[in-house]
């Protein structure tokens, strides 16, 4: 049964809000949230994560973008849904143009009680970076847990459209927004627990926003290599690694001060690589000074 979360979306479907039929906003509000709305929104939810997911029996001719979300495909959908029925009337009641559709199931899928759902389901091993005894395992659960798990959710492809639509559309770039703050509040948390429970110090010129910025940037970019090619190597299921762990331990290496060497990031990459000093002369080679005896 489909969950029915308490919350406004007049304030998220522009198009129904804009283009439904009924005269007063009260009524365009009330359809907005009516539990038709809904499923016809969850439907198009799942034929997203259908047609953008992993599919090897479907020939990519029959996938052209965004046919596949049609006014009798998500009519269908509903249906099969076996809750209630849909109908050409009830959905163009809503939607009459079909763009305003596409553009509210995306805002739909990618709205924040998607992403919170995710987030709580990743909340143990993100805990645990502050709290488990082998920090080592605990790095890589977090990392291994947050990318296995985003590759299950609808709303990880839906997050590409709207990022590819956010430049010139203000609701995908609102509500993409709202996501990543969700999702920069949880890691802060973690990451700021984490640090004070082991005594962490970071490095001069850099703050938890900067780290926090750079890890969702590396998830995202395994996330989408991962849709290419699932078996390059990124994710490891018998030893529950990935890549995004290694990288995740890599920056605590880099940038946090373990010694109290007060030294900047820049400043420890150029020790690192800055030319060794001459080698000194060996003393047997050395001149001999005047006083030498002989």
């Amino acid at each position: 049964m489909t969950d029915v979360p308490a919350e406004d979306l007049s304030k998220l479907l522009s198009g129904l809000m804009r283009a439904a039929r009924r005269k007063t906003d009260a009524g365009r509000q009330a359809l907005a949230n009516d539990e038709l709305t809904r499923e016809y929104l969850e439907a198009g939810r799942r034929l997203i994560d259908a047609q953008l997911g992993p599919a090897d029996d479907v020939d990519p001719e029959d996938r052209p973008l965004f046919r596949w979300l049609s006014q009798r495909a998500v009519i269908d959908e509903v249906c099969d849904g076996g809750r209630l029925r849909g109908s050409e009337g009830s959905f163009r009641d809503r939607w009459p143009y079909q763009p305003d559709f596409i553009r509210d199931v995306l805002a739909y899928t990618l709205r924040g009680a998607h992403w919170e759902g995710f987030l709580d389901g990743t909340a143990n091993a993100r805990n645990r970076l502050a709290d488990a005894e082998d920090a080592v395992r605990a790095v890589h659960d977090a990392g291994y847990d947050d990318l296995t798990t985003t590759m299950r959710t609808p709303a990880l492809r839906a997050q590409l459209l709207g990022a590819a639509m956010a430049e010139r559309d203000e609701i995908a770039r609102t509500t993409l927004r709202e996501m990543y703050r969700i999702s920069t509040q949880a890691w802060l948390e973690a990451y700021e627990k984490t640090v004070a429970v082991r005594g962490l110090r970071i490095r001069r010129g850099l703050t938890l926003e900067d780290i926090n910025f750079i890890m969702t940037a590396t998830t995202e970019g395994m996330q989408m290599r991962l849709m290419v090619e699932p078996d390059d190597g990124v994710i490891d299921h018998e030893r529950r690694t990935s890549l995004l762990g290694t990288a995740a331990l890599a920056l605590i290496v880099a940038c946090f001060d373990h010694l109290g060497d007060g030294l900047s990031l820049e400043d420890v990459v150029a020790l690192a690589t800055s030319p060794p000093p001459p080698a000194r002369a060996d003393a047997a080679d050395a001149p001999r000074g005047s006083g030498d005896a002989g």
